[in-house]
């Protein structure tokens, strides 16, 4: 017997339904403990597997004073079965400032997506960031590639020790007397100097409750420079879609740039649109050649490799 349409689509949502809240296998639940070092708990409401990895690093505020991690100083991961891959991933990575850049490009290169990043502090003495990150493919792929931003954690702290060694702020000359003509050249913008500083901005249009916004409200991915052509610092901020973040934030750290956040500026605007603030330093011409490689690969023009699995 042939169904009606109506009927059809009934049957097929409410396979789909089911399809949605399947439970996270214990084969696989085993699985993953075993790949990302750790025992989790299964939620029954919601049908996910977590991993909470306490940070002891990050609850040591003084050589004398601790803090609980039950604060959420912590990492933490999360698996789901889902419909159109086996399974879906959600987590977060508690960082200190030197290993930002280390695991954000290990995530990525893991084939996983990176959403957000922000300072998340309780003292100052102690900076500590939340990576956000998410992902579909099989438990196996997903638990490797998290497991392998903690790995990259351990091998910072290895290799520099238990306190962060962080980059500190740029070491400038008191005067910026920057050479606009090499950068307009580079980065095919044009630029302004103002005080010996070069700045240049790309604007993008994007609707906000129905009403068309461009650079002058905010929306342009912009450029600065300071300090000599041989000693400078540039700052700024890249605005990108959904389809162009993760090959942007590659881009950048495959280059060396230091990635500050990666935030929402507004809400409700069509599409949406993500803020990627960065920094680096050294000299002027190197550094606009590494942001106009970024620049390529968001419109096409340079491919990246594919992500490794």
């Amino acid at each position: 017997m042939q169904l009606s349409t109506p009927y059809a689509v009934l049957i097929i949502l409410a396979l789909m339904g089911t399809r949605a809240v399947a439970q996270v296998p214990a084969e696989h639940q085993r699985a993953i403990d075993g790949i990302v070092g750790a025992r989790g708990t299964y939620i029954a409401d919601d049908r996910a597997y977590k991993i909470v990895l306490p940070r002891e690093a990050a609850t040591i505020v003084q050589d004398y004073q601790t803090l609980s991690p039950n604060l959420g100083l912590n990492s933490w991961v999360t698996f789901s079965s889902a419909i159109h891959q086996e399974a879906i991933v959600a987590g977060q990575f508690l960082l200190l400032e030197d290993e930002i850049n280390p695991v954000l490009a290990t995530a990525l290169e893991s084939g996983l997506e990176v959403t957000g990043l922000a300072a998340s502090a309780l003292f100052d003495e102690r900076p500590l960031y939340t990576l956000d990150i998410s992902g579909r493919g099989t438990f196996h792929q997903l638990a490797s590639a998290f497991r392998k931003g903690m790995d990259q954690v351990v091998q910072v702290r290895r290799d520099r020790g238990s306190r962060s060694a962080a980059k500190g702020p740029p070491s400038l000359p008191l005067e910026s007397t920057i050479d606009s003509r090499p950068l307009d050249a580079t980065l095919s913008m044009r630029g302004t100097v103002n005080g010996g500083a070069y700045r240049a901005a790309i604007g993008k249009r994007t609707a906000v409750h129905g009403e068309v916004i461009g650079r002058e409200m905010g929306v342009s991915t912009w450029f600065s420079f300071a300090g000599t052509n041989d000693r400078a610092v540039a700052y700024g901020e890249f605005v990108e879609d959904k389809d162009d973040l993760q090959k942007v934030l590659r881009a950048l750290t495959s280059k060396g740039i230091r990635i500050v956040s990666i935030r929402n500026h507004m809400m409700g605007e069509e599409p949406q649109l993500v803020f990627v603030r960065f920094w680096s330093q050294g000299p002027a011409l190197e550094l606009a050649k590494a942001l106009r490689y970024a620049l390529d690969v968001e419109v096409g023009a340079i491919s990246l490799p594919d992500a490794k699995r």
